[in-house]
């Protein structure tokens, strides 16, 4: 019963590592579900199913795992987060089984074993079990296996997805371990490679830039565009997209809102005034609970500043109503001290059995006795304290710090360690018992003191009424109803001097748009395949906002349209076609390069220490064409015009500077092992994988 007290202990750390370790590994056996009931499919994987029951299952097991390591709250980005990451993560449990069967990667249960309690454990069992002092407890790990069968369903359940996410770690550790030792670079690449990067060639170069001939002399028609497109559009794959306009109609507070909130903390201020008991009342009748926290002038609103630290108004004067923070308030002084802001101080902290945050096994009395014997230890000689902080404190500091905390804040402290180094003069020694055991402090230096407050605030959240959203939600439903087509949504918005906003590229993961953090009701909508371009929405009942929105453009998933691509790169289609007219032209001049110059506006110059694997050509930009051509050519050799990415261009090598001669090619083995190391590491075998199996994602239809 004692080791199962001592897992217990530990059930909330383990927690938090499950989390860690289930977002960031794929779990295998648990996606594994029997329940026939539910049909419906978040996804198919190369025809294996992803059903909405067992994606459900881990999404809950996911989001209270984040809420766990999140102190318990999610925002609604968290939520969406955790959907889309589970998701991601089924898929890749489905893709890396395969192919780790495929490969024949398995991991033995000798093995598994090896990985908690070998010689050399994960590092996620070791994150998991650690003790004060930082060092493996391998003793509570071996508790959770001998255990395991008493241990209650929830820790059984948080302990075996744990052991599953390790396994699935050496799977992957095998894995990249497997791709890395297959890296080979045989020795004539490395050769080439080396040649490459140190062959240089000179060059005498004539050229006729594309930004000497004005746009106007070159017509771009429809048939230009299309051979463009048809040339070009592979390049320009594109997922499903959507572009919407809409407007908002914001839910704020109305005046009567506002009065009503001033009225609430205006009708209590009397009771307020009279009350002994400021903290209980605070917390009986506030929006915010009571803080006990000490103000000094920095850390109140400047309406206060004044009337508590300039006018002398004494304990239990009571201030407002004001505003602050979209809050009506009244506060009421409940002490006044002066304090430093900054404190510092040494200890030894003594801990016992049960104290917070403890492994110790010594009873509270034992304790006690332990933490006298120090005390009137350092009392005779001060300068002890570091030393025996070091070999008796609980605090797993003391090892690198001597117990010397450093300057820490007003109130930073638990309350009783905190008032004895505030109330105490610099050199003092003494003790105070806090939940953490018992402790010796030494006041080793502070701050000036100055003036500070503490107040009991009551506050009341200026929030809109019922009556204010029903009265948004008829401005916005007034608006649907009268105005139901694209035209009349425009007309309306320009009479009305509302403000129409673009969103031009929805996307199914679409998680934000501008003016509105949770919209993954707008984007259903937009990708139903019942909504056309043109349809009105209804309301959108948002955060704090009605949304009505109109669907302008549909892009399906594929080639980028022809639209598109003709007007986006009208400029590509330019020079492509100012490149084939000055090439016509620079026919009739031969190989009198220096008359094509002269006559095209071109200019003659010297582009010096070319090589296969740069990119830049001299200043004339990027232009692979061009360095391709001379490259291939020898001393001497002039080539024929050459149309390129900027310009036409005649080139004559006028010299070649072999690379010099070796037989160590280490260094490029090395760069291109990191490379490949790298880009395993950046998960381009996944990502490759991926991409050559078929996916249905339906997961647009449940988040």
């Amino acid at each position: 019963m004692a080791a199962i007290g001592n897992i217990r202990k530990h059930y909330g750390l383990l927690v938090v590592i499950v989390g860690i370790a289930l977002l960031a590994f794929v779990l295998g056996d648990l996606f594994k579900s029997t329940n026939s009931r539910q049909t419906t499919n978040v996804a198919t994987v190369d025809g294996k199913k992803i059903t909405y029951q067992d994606y459900s299952n881990l999404v809950n097991m996911n989001l209270e795992n984040v809420k766990a390591q999140n102190g318990g709250s999610l925002s609604t980005e968290d939520n969406y987060s955790v959907h889309a990451n589970t998701l991601e993560q089924m898929i890749r449990e489905i893709i890396m089984e395969n192919e780790y069967e495929d490969l024949g990667l398995v991991v033995s249960g000798d093995e598994l074993y090896d990985q908690f309690l070998g010689e050399n454990p994960n590092q996620y069992v070791v994150q998991s079990f650690t003790n004060p002092d930082g060092s493996f407890n391998r003793e509570l790990v071996a508790t959770y296996i001998r255990d395991f069968q008493t241990l209650n369903p929830e820790l059984k359940s948080n302990w075996l997805n744990f052991e599953r996410a390790i396994k699935e770690d050496r799977l992957n550790t095998k894995y990249e371990t497997l791709l890395k030792k297959g890296f080979y670079l045989p020795n004539k690449l490395a050769e080439r490679i080396y040649a490459d990067k140190n062959d240089k060639t000179s060059a005498e170069v004539y050229a006729v830039r594309y930004n000497t001939v004005a746009d106007s002399t070159v017509v771009v028609n429809d048939a230009d565009n299309k051979a463009f497109y048809n040339n070009n559009k592979n390049k320009y794959q594109t997922e499903a997209t959507r572009s919407i306009d809409y407007v908002v109609f914001d839910i704020t507070p109305s005046k009567a809102d506002v009065d009503y909130s001033k009225k609430y903390v205006s009708d209590l201020k009397k009771d307020f005034t009279e009350i002994d008991n400021a903290a209980n009342f605070v917390n009986a009748n506030s929006d915010l609970a009571y803080d006990s926290t000490w103000k000094s002038r920095k850390d109140v609103p400047a309406e206060l500043e004044q009337v508590i630290f300039d006018q002398n108004n004494g304990v239990g004067f009571v201030y407002g109503p004001y505003e602050n923070e979209g809050y009506y308030n009244i506060a009421k002084i409940v002490a006044m001290e002066n304090r430093s802001d900054s404190l510092m101080a040494s200890h030894i902290l003594v801990s016992y059995a049960n104290a917070l945050r403890s492994d110790a096994t010594r009873t509270k009395e034992e304790a006690k006795a332990l933490a006298d014997s120090i005390l009137n230890v350092v009392k005779k000689d001060n300068s002890k304290l570091e030393a025996l902080a070091k070999d008796f404190s609980d605090d797993p500091s003391a090892q690198t710090n001597n117990g010397d905390l450093g300057w820490f804040t007003d109130g930073m402290m638990v309350h009783n360690f905190n008032e004895f180094v505030q109330d105490n003069k610099v050199g003092t020694i003494g003790m105070v018992e806090t939940p953490f055991g018992y402790h010796i402090i030494k006041v080793t230096d502070r701050k000036e003191a100055a003036p500070k407050a503490r107040l009991a605030v009551l506050a009341h959240e200026i929030t809109p009424s019922s009556a204010t959203y029903q009265n948004v939600f008829a401005e916005a439903n007034k608006f649907v109803t009268e105005n139901t087509t694209a035209e009349d949504f425009n007309k309306a918005i320009e009479e009305q001097g509302l403000n129409k906003r673009t969103y031009p590229s929805l996307r199914k993961n679409t998680n934000f748009i501008t003016g509105i953090s949770n919209p993954r009701q707008i984007v259903r909508w937009a990708f139903d395949e019942n909504t056309k371009v043109g349809d009105m929405s209804t309301i959108f009942d948002l955060d704090n906002m009605y949304v009505v929105a109109v669907l302008t453009k549909s892009v399906e998933e594929g080639f980028t349209p022809y639209e598109e691509i003709a007007d986006r790169y009208q400029f590509v289609i330019k020079k492509e076609k100012k490149g084939a007219m000055l090439a016509e032209q620079a026919k009739t001049y031969g190989t009198d390069y220096q008359k094509m110059i002269d006559n095209m506006k071109g200019e003659k110059t010297t582009v010096d220490n070319v090589t296969f694997e740069g990119r830049g050509f001299g200043n004339f930009g990027v232009e692979d064409k061009v360095i391709g051509t001379v490259i291939g050519m020898k001393e001497g050799e002039v080539s024929e015009p050459i149309v390129g990415g900027n310009g036409l261009f005649v080139v004559k090598v006028t010299k070649e500077t072999p690379a010099a001669a070796t037989t160590d090619y280490s260094s490029i083995v090395r760069e291109y092992r990191t490379r490949f190391n790298n880009q395993i590491l950046n998960n381009s075998a996944y990502s490759a994988l991926k991409d050559n199996v078929k996916i249905e994602d339906n997961s647009i239809l449940f988040y």
